[in-house]
């Protein structure tokens, strides 16, 4: 069908426009007058037959080389009112009435106005040649003419309507393909040649179209096209210096057409050559006008492009807007310190940001296609999959890239999200922490050398006393071995003489002697006493070292299941000395399994409550106190209380005893760091919880809870780990 249709498409011009179609059906009108021509041709003479029929092929060839051509010169009304007239006085006039009405109906659908009256001047005179020359009769030829007028008048008016009706088509469709171009266009770039492209088209009075922007009290050609060129292209003028109706338009919602001596003086401003007119339209978003779309015009146009105009510099701005708001993402996401992902809701990633190809170990194209959770640690999937699309909670985590180059710790954070085209998509937004976790780790460490550090003048003394009597008791074994050592040399003696009995006689009181100088039965009554206290002060020392070993100790990062009695067993030997001379230490340790944390942060914990308590004894200036450590297992969670009968919380500072850097301690004893750091391990390393009742004057109890199986217990996901006892 389209192939069958190509010759007659070929030879049919503008029929896909409402004027195009009319003038066509006029056409075909045309084509048959030959053929009434010809049946005449047989009533009348032969040569004036031939030339009547000469003159309408003359006629029809003329329309419809005009109608290829799209227009008639105006001088040609003459000639084809000849052609008619001949045509019907060959033929007796009989084909007046039908010849002069599709003559007229159709090329009155060609020219401006001014030419239809040289039309009606031709008619008139047609008309006047015929009632005089021709004898026409006068009743026959005015009604004629009056009928030629009138369809000469309504079909210049039907022209009329036909091509702003198709202007508006054209504009429209102009307008529309410019949409489909701002929609595709990916830079502003592209996006305004669409627009200047889009101006262009808009009508055959348009010679070029500039797009400016404002720039504070300035306005600058960002873009040009059409006759002007790319040489106005980055010129800046004045706002000033533009006419007062082109900056009334500048406002949203604005519009001018500048004629006259305004275009001119716009044309001056904006640097190039005067023109007739300009059509401006302000480019709007958000409210704010920052910039605007003008088309500079040849001539004035016959159709009103307000409309039009105004919609594609909406449509331009609104792109504009976007691709800037698109481009500041952009760089946003591109310089992101934070890794952010984009994957579908099965976790498929589709796009990643440079942050999180740094952060993986690879290229981003290495991680699309890849499922985001396979990237994820099996310990922390769950964590990540069970968020609730009202809460996105920040979730600690381990990623490794498709290299397997380690597993990198993170802060993460998962949400849902909905794209423009319905999908639900998932935002992974992951922020490196390995390096604060090291430093963390550090802190913790150093915090734990510092405690000892306080304690150390305390430890020494500990650690010194049973050192002075192993000492002194080593002393008294080294004078008893040699007193000793000197009663068995005689006792050599006297085996040595035995077969004499007078020198064994001798020997004998020589060694009875010795015995009595030396003491033999204190000696052996008190050298296993001797030796015991040694031992046992030796069991002291090595008791306070293995605590004050287990204290310091960095630890693992990784949690393991730990004993938190004996924990609190060796946290209690480090802080003797700081606590005796204050409060008597009462313990009841309660039957616990092993609990799966740090232990070095239990630790920490201990000692800072335990500290903190012998502080708040000696402030409550009553004597010697008591401090009680408790520990029960509570459900699923073990529980270590810390009780003092020290001065109390007062209730005004209850809310606050728990924040950096506060004290109730003088200067140089408090620093606002310990029971802070107590909470930071509690719930922030182990999910616990830390409360505390008390009562002025009375004491305070320190209660923490921890979770027995972890808050991130491997064996909760399956993995089962195995006790260390």
């Amino acid at each position: 069908m389209a192939s069958a249709a190509l010759p007659v498409r070929r030879w049919l011009r503008s029929a896909d426009t409402m004027l195009g179609q009319v003038r066509t059906l006029y056409l075909g009108i045309v084509l048959a007058l030959p053929l009434f021509g010809l049946w005449h041709m047989f009533a009348a003479p032969v040569v004036p037959a031939l030339a009547g029929e000469a003159a309408g092929l003359l006629l029809v060839g003329w329309l419809y080389l005009g109608y290829r051509r799209g227009r008639f010169p105006a001088w040609s009304w003459v000639g084809e009112g000849a052609c008619v007239c001949l045509a019907a006085g060959t033929s007796g006039y009989g084909v007046l009435i039908g010849l002069s009405l599709a003559w007229i109906g159709f090329r009155s659908l060609y020219g401006p106005l001014p030419e239809k009256s040289l039309a009606a001047v031709v008619l008139c005179a047609l008309m006047g040649f015929g009632v005089l020359v021709l004898d026409v009769p006068l009743g026959y030829a005015l009604p004629l003419l009056f009928a030629l007028l009138l369809l000469l008048a309504i079909n210049h008016l039907l022209a009329s309507i036909c091509r702003i009706r198709d202007g508006i088509s054209h504009r429209t469709r102009i307008v529309a393909s410019a949409g489909t171009g701002l929609v595709a266009a990916t830079t502003r770039a592209d996006a305004m040649e669409v627009t200047l492209q889009a101006a262009l088209g808009m009508h055959r009075a348009v010679g070029s179209a500039l797009i400016l922007t404002i720039l504070g009290r300035s306005l600058r050609v960002v873009a040009a096209g059409g006759r002007v060129g790319a040489e106005v292209r980055g010129r800046v003028t004045k706002l000033s210096g533009m006419p007062a109706q082109a900056r009334d338009a500048l406002r949203p919602g604005g519009y001018a057409g500048v004629t006259g001596a305004a275009a001119a003086a716009a044309c001056e401003a904006l640097q190039m050559p005067a023109h007739p007119g300009l059509v401006i339209a302000p480019l709007t978003a958000h409210g704010d006008v920052f910039g605007a779309l003008v088309l500079v015009l040849d001539r004035s146009p016959d159709d009103d492009l307000r409309q039009m105009l105004t919609t594609l510099a909406d449509w331009t701005a609104l792109t504009l807007d976007q691709l800037l708001i698109r481009s500041r993402l952009s760089i946003v996401v591109d310089n992101s310190p934070d890794a952010l992902i984009l994957a579908r809701e099965d976790g498929n990633i589709r796009f990643v940001n440079p942050a999180a190809a740094a952060l993986l170990g690879c290229a981003p194209g290495d991680l699309l296609g890849l499922n985001l959770f396979s990237l994820v640690h099996g310990d922390d999937v769950a964590a990540l999959r069970d968020v609730q699309p009202a809460a996105t909670p920040v979730v600690p985590c381990r990623i490794h890239g498709p290299h397997d180059l380690g597993w990198a710790n993170v802060e993460a954070q998962v949400k849902p999200v909905i794209e423009h085209d319905g999908s639900r998509s998932l935002v992974f937004t992951a922020r490196d922490v390995s390096e604060q976790h090291r430093l963390e780790l550090e802190l913790r460490h150093a915090q734990k050398l510092e405690s000892v550090g306080r304690l150390a003048a305390g430890i020494a003394h500990e650690i010194n006393t049973p050192i002075q009597f192993v000492g002194d008791n080593v002393r008294f074994l080294q004078t008893a071995f040699a007193d000793l050592d000197r009663l068995c040399a005689v006792y050599r003696d006297l085996a040595a003489v035995v077969p004499d009995p007078a020198e064994a006689a001798t020997a004998v009181r020589k060694a009875e002697d010795v015995a009595a100088d030396i003491d033999v039965e204190f000696l052996m009554e008190e050298v296993p006493t001797a030796i015991t206290q040694t031992l046992d002060g030796v069991d002291r020392v090595a008791n306070i070292v293995r605590a004050m070993k287990a204290f310091g100790h960095p630890g693992m990062e990784v949690k393991a299941r730990s004993d938190l009695n004996e924990a609190i067993r060796n946290t209690l030997v480090v802080a003797a000395n700081e606590i005796k001379y204050v409060a008597d230490v009462e313990v009841d340790y309660g039957d616990l399994p092993l609990v799966y944390c740090h232990l070095g942060d239990i630790n920490q914990v201990v000692l800072n409550l335990v500290v903190n308590a012998a502080h708040a004894i000696t402030a409550a200036q009553r004597g010697r106190g008591t401090i009680r450590v408790r520990t029960r297992l509570d459900g699923g969670y073990a529980v270590i209380e810390v009780a003092d009968t020290g001065t109390g919380v007062a209730p005004e500072i209850a809310d606050k005893i728990f924040d950096h850097f506060f004290t109730t301690k003088d200067v140089g004893v408090g620093t606002g760091q310990g029971l802070a750091l107590v909470r930071t391990l509690v719930t922030d390393r182990h999910g616990g919880t830390i409360d505390f009742t008390s009562e002025v004057g009375e004491g305070t109890v320190f209660t923490v809870r921890l979770p027995v199986a972890g808050n991130d217990d491997p064996s909760e996901h399956g993995d089962r780990v195995e006790a260390a006892v």
